[in-house]
């Protein structure tokens, strides 16, 4: 059985997740390969998978485009396979929202399980207006860690 877990990472949690996922699923019976999807995207095909596992850091409210639009362009041939979605994100209050906002309806509608793993701002990383507005959105200058091991592991299980 081959995997392909295809993210997208801002910060580099979303990353240390997908590499997790790689590690727990793969075996000598199962490939599985990392795809950074505005890298690495274009040099592989779905159809050689068995499994496909999207997902990434949410900024700002929405995965990267470059991941919104890969979902949408191969919508029809990932239907096909076994899929699960994830998002690493704070924002616990708005997962669902976000599941919906990021991923096509029929994706999350044949997801054997989708995952939310938390995630951390570290405040030093941020630059820019996007420092502004998380001094202002956190009221101050500290780093937040909502990591969520335990639901990589769920959702390891899951997809196994």
């Amino acid at each position: 059985m081959k995997i392909a877990i295809i993210y997208s990472s801002h910060q580099g949690y979303a990353l240390e997740c997908a590499k997790q996922m790689a590690d727990g699923l793969g075996t000598d019976a199962k490939q599985t390969e990392l795809i950074e999807v505005k890298r690495e995207a274009k040099k592989f095909e779905i159809a050689d998978y068995d499994t496909i596992i999207i997902g990434g850091g949410i900024h700002a409210g929405h995965l990267s485009g470059a991941l919104r639009r890969f979902c949408s362009k191969h919508e029809a041939l990932l239907c096909t396979k076994r899929l699960g979605l994830f998002i690493c994100s704070t924002d616990k209050d708005n997962q669902e929202k976000q599941f919906i906002d990021n991923f096509p309806p029929s994706l999350l509608e044949v997801a054997i399980t989708k995952g939310w793993f938390g995630g951390r701002i570290v405040f030093a990383e941020q630059k820019g207006l996007m420092r502004i507005i998380l001094k202002k959105i956190l009221k101050g200058e500290h780093d937040v860690y909502e990591e969520r091991p335990e639901a990589v592991k769920a959702f390891m299980t899951e997809m196994a």
